[in-house]
């Protein structure tokens, strides 16, 4: 394939990685290879979407170098062993995919049981031991486990999935095909553990929430208020209250309330403002840099949601972009809605995100873009706290590793999204 081939090819699957939630904002890489010394990969921090071919960038294999001024991704290594390991392979895609990142976490390697899922992707999925992304420790992680095992998908400890293939279609299977053996994975191991023969979601809601109350009865029900979602304005913001999860902020919806952050009389018109808006009022209030909240109730979300406690990282990029911990707020409350809004703002200090008790959580971002990748990464994370409560093993990132990319992101990546 030559370059400018290769180029297109890799705009075309990192625009369909977004499409099919297998990454979020710029996460995530992709390339594909030239020739014997060469491949292109995706740049460092740009959206898929926008891409263009001299944004594509062409590396070296024995030393990484890069040809032009644009950065590539700061895993250019990890693909570069690939490439010189396996003769086999023109094709890599690192993905941040749910199911697959969230038994990341667990560190082990998983045997696939289906027999045409391991023709695919081979008869075990390796893990390679964490480190930091774009470090030294972790290309000679991949390199390691590359030189023992010849199969097509691996998981990333703590961060995702890299999935090769002979070419682009290939290497978009194996990614498909790793994402449903790690769901089957997950789900067999309830099953195993819970004496359940069906996958109720309920039933496995109440058995997670149960693990942390010492197996008694699950208490803490469901919810459902609806906070809805909003955009900051002008002069303050619009609240949709009858977003779904694939229109999140509908154009000309009939259930929307505009509110104007001047009036600290906390009306709009002549109509005294819902519980739901004076949250929302709050969250703009005191924090400048939010311009949006998508209220979430994922499934995974809404069953960490019931627990009330704290949930740490157990992904890298859940640090990076969400924080380096989250805190669980009591939901609306008809007898103080202004205090609950208070509690649920403070609880958003210095992160992303905020668990509203029994009903999903509140994501937030400096755009749009951005609260919706909170949403993706959030729920990841709650499925790898998930994996981890059912296998009895997994555990959140070291703290002051999570610090130290909360710091890098903000400095390095906030710093890219304002400059564009």
């Amino acid at each position: 394939m030559n370059n400018t081939e290769a180029k297109n090819t890799v705009i075309r699957a990192g625009i369909e990685l977004v499409k099919k939630g297998l990454i979020a904002r710029t996460w995530g890489n992709v390339s594909c290879r030239i020739n014997a010394d060469q491949f292109v990969i995706t740049p460092s921090g740009r959206a898929y979407e926008t891409l263009i071919p001299d944004e594509i960038v062409t590396v070296n294999i024995e030393d990484c170098s890069h040809e032009g001024y644009v950065e590539p991704s700061s895993e250019k290594g990890v693909h570069a062993e690939v490439y010189r390991q396996r003769d086999d392979i023109n094709f890599v895609i690192h993905t941040h995919q749910p199911y697959a990142s969230a038994i990341s976490t667990l560190k082990i390697d998983i045997d696939v049981r289906d027999r045409a899922a391991a023709a695919l992707i081979g008869r075990r999925i390796f893990s390679i031991p964490y480190g930091f992304s774009g470090t030294k420790k972790l290309r000679e992680n991949v390199a390691a486990i590359l030189s023992k095992t010849a199969g097509k998908a691996y998981l990333m400890a703590s961060h995702g999935a890299l999935c090769l293939g002979e070419d682009c279609d290939e290497a978009f299977n194996v990614a498909a095909e790793l994402e449903e053996v790690s769901a089957d994975f997950i789900n067999r191991r309830y099953q195993k553990v819970s004496g359940s023969d069906l996958i109720d979601l309920l039933e496995f809601s109440d058995y997670v929430v149960n693990l942390y109350s010492g197996y008694k009865k699950a208490s803490a029900k469901i919810s459902l208020q609806q906070p809805g979602n909003s955009e900051r304005t002008d002069k303050g913001f619009k609240l949709h209250l009858d977003s779904t999860e694939t229109d999140p902020f509908p154009q000309g919806g009939k259930n929307v309330i505009e509110v104007n952050l001047n009036d600290n009389t906390a009306e709009t018109g002549n109509k005294l403002l819902p519980p739901a808006a004076l949250i929302h009022r709050e969250i703009y209030l005191k924090y400048n840099s939010i311009n949006a909240v998508i209220h979430s109730t994922a499934f995974d979300t809404l069953t960490i949601s019931r627990i009330g406690n704290k949930i740490y990282p157990m992904l890298d990029d859940f640090a990076q972009i969400i924080g380096v911990n989250v805190l669980t707020a009591n939901d609306l409350t008809a007898d103080d809605p202004a205090g609950t809004a208070a509690e649920i703002a403070k609880k958003l200090k210095n992160r992303h995100a905020v668990l509203l008790k029994n009903n999903g959580a509140l994501c937030c971002g400096p755009s749009k873009s951005d609260a919706a990748a909170a949403v993706m990464i959030l729920d990841k994370n709650c499925k790898a706290v998930i994996a981890s409560s059912i296998f009895g093993r997994g555990k959140p990132i070291n703290p002051i590793e999570c610090r130290l990319m909360r710091h890098g992101y903000l400095r390095r990546y906030s710093r890219k999204i304002a400059l564009k």
